[in-house]
């Protein structure tokens, strides 16, 4: 405890106290159960900008383009959820409408490089900023109180990713490298 926590001594305890395994599960089928909500609501209102044929997988390829410019096709479909070929397909439609440049990487002819066009940041931008503001009145309308949880919820959630990310691949699909056995 610490001079600015005004609960009891025994609140603090049990705040601190390591949760019990039905606990932990509970929360696991809690964020099994929002996220996905959540993520409907926002390609919801992403697809209001599909109108001219852009569609929310597209603008997901858009969106992690303008933050990894140069990225290669592999990254894009790991973003989206989808096979290579299936991403390749994304790029290409993108590519065509002028969205996206496609040049192969001068250090690896076999890989391509992906960068926005100016009508493709312009478009992505745009999409964008109209999601972005329309969480922001949603999220206004929560309590400051509860506004205030939603980072350190949402830093953990990012630490979990980032976590699962550094796993090798053998290790996430339940497989031991040294025995080569499933668990």
């Amino acid at each position: 405890m610490n001079d600015f926590d005004t609960r009891p001594p025994a609140a603090v305890a049990e705040a601190d106290a390591e949760p019990a395994e039905s606990d932990i599960a509970a929360l696991a089928d809690r964020v099994l159960e929002t996220v996905p909500r959540i993520m409907r609501r926002i390609r919801g209102r992403m697809r209001s900008h599909g109108r001219d044929g852009i569609t929310v997988p597209q603008l997901r390829v858009l969106l992690y383009v303008r933050r990894h410019p140069g990225t290669a096709l592999s990254p894009v479909a790991d973003h989206v959820g989808v096979t290579k070929a299936a991403a390749s397909t994304l790029v290409d439609r993108l590519v065509r409408a002028g969205y996206l440049d496609r040049t192969d990487d001068p250090a690896e002819r076999r890989r391509i490089q992906l960068r926005l066009t100016a009508a493709g940041a312009e478009r992505v931008g745009l999409a964008h900023l109209d999601v972005r503001s329309w969480l922001a009145s949603e999220l206004a309308a929560l309590p400051p109180r509860q506004r205030a949880h939603l980072g350190p919820a949402l830093d953990a959630l990012v630490r979990l990713d980032a976590r699962a990310d550094a796993v090798p691949a053998h290790a996430a699909a339940g497989t031991h490298a040294d025995r080569g056995t499933a668990s």
